[in-house]
C-alpha cells in the first residue's frame, strides 16, 4: 500500500534534482559543452611568400620562393614561411613541388618566371580543412585545419546568479580537454610550429563562461 507514494515521491526528487534552470555544476557544464563542442579550434594554413596572376593572398597553393635570398632578413623571412608549411608537409596535411609562376616586375615591364615551391593541401589535409568550422570567438565563422572536440571535464567556480541588463547571469570557470585528437595534431613538428595547437592540446585547459538563464534552462552568453 505505501509502494506508490513512495515511487511518486522518488519521481518527485528526480525532476527536482534534473531542473535545467538550478545554478549548479551540473547545468553549467552541459551548457558550456553545448556551446563548446560547436566550435574546435583551427590552424590557418599560411600563407606564401609570393602569387601567382589573378590569386587571392590567401588561396592555395601557397608558393613561397624556391631561390635563398641574398640578404639576411630577407631569407630568414622566407625560412619563417617554409617552416610551418615544411611541418604540414611532415604531418601529412600538405604536399608540396617546384614550379615556376610569372610575377610582374615590380618597376613595370615583361612578367618574369619565378621558381617557387608549391604547397598544397593532401586529401587527409582537405578532409581535415573546414571553410565553415563554427561561429568565431570574433564573430562571423572561422575556417581552417580544425582539431579535436572541446570537453568540458569540471565546473571549478561559478558566481551566484545576478540581474544584468534584464538577464540572469553567472560567471563560470572551467577546465577542459580536447577529445578525438588527429595523428597530425599531434606530430612534434606541428606543435612546434604552431604554439596554439601546443597550447590548445595540453592535457587540461583553464577557460571562463558566461552564462545566461533562460526559459529552456542555462545558455553560453555567445549561444542567445
Amino acid at each position: 500500500m505505501k509502494v506508490v507514494p513512495l515511487l511518486a515521491l522518488s519521481i518527485t526528487a528526480l525532476a527536482g534534482c534534473s531542473n535545467a534552470k538550478e545554478a549548479n555544476k551540473s547545468n553549467f557544464a552541459h551548457a558550456i559543452n553545448d556551446w563548446i563542442e560547436k566550435g574546435p579550434p583551427c590552424l590557418n594554413v599560411p600563407n606564401g611568400t609570393v602569387t601567382a596572376p589573378g590569386q587571392k593572398y590567401d588561396a592555395l597553393p601557397a608558393y613561397v620562393e624556391a631561390t635563398p635570398r641574398t640578404q639576411q632578413f630577407a631569407e630568414e623571412a622566407r625560412q619563417r614561411r617554409l617552416a610551418p608549411l615544411d611541418a604540414l608537409v611532415d604531418a601529412g596535411i600538405m604536399k608540396k613541388s617546384t614550379t615556376e609562376i610569372e610575377q610582374q616586375n615590380m618597376f613595370g615591364g615583361a612578367e618574369r618566371k619565378v621558381a617557387v615551391i608549391a604547397y598544397d593541401l593532401t586529401d587527409q589535409g582537405k578532409a581535415a580543412y573546414s571553410k565553415d568550422a563554427g561561429p568565431s570567438t570574433m564573430g562571423g565563422k572561422r575556417t581552417g585545419l580544425c582539431y579535436g572536440k572541446p570537453h568540458v571535464d569540471e565546473v571549478t567556480n561559478f558566481t551566484q546568479p545576478a540581474d544584468m541588463m534584464g538577464m540572469t547571469l553567472s560567471q563560470v570557470s572551467y577546465k577542459y580537454h580536447l577529445t578525438d585528437l588527429p595523428d597530425w595534431a599531434k606530430n612534434p613538428k606541428v606543435k612546434a610550429a604552431f604554439p596554439d595547437l601546443a597550447r590548445n592540446t595540453a592535457e587540461s585547459l583553464d577557460g571562463k563562461a558566461a552564462l545566461v538563464l533562460t526559459n529552456d534552462g542555462w545558455k553560453h552568453e555567445k549561444a542567445i
